[in-house]
């Protein structure tokens, strides 16, 4: 597992923490601060991946859930 972490891309460039409060405060001090944010370049690339596979699952079940609902 060790091994497969330290090929990800993210490994190689972890970031520099302390670029992490900039970041806090602007979203503390946002008007409208979001509920979910991502901290680093590798996390928003990851979960559009995996929504992608979600949607396209939810795209292909989407006549049985329709189904369910009934008439």
């Amino acid at each position: 597992m060790r091994e497969a972490a330290s090929k990800r891309p993210s490994a190689s460039n972890r970031g520099e923490p302390s670029a992490t409060r900039s970041a806090i405060l602007k979203i503390v001090d946002a008007d409208e601060s979001p509920l979910r944010v991502f901290f680093g370049k590798a996390p928003l690339g990851i979960a559009e991946q995996d929504y992608e596979s979600r949607l396209a699952t939810w795209r292909e079940w989407q006549p049985v859930a329709e189904e369910a609902h009934g008439a």
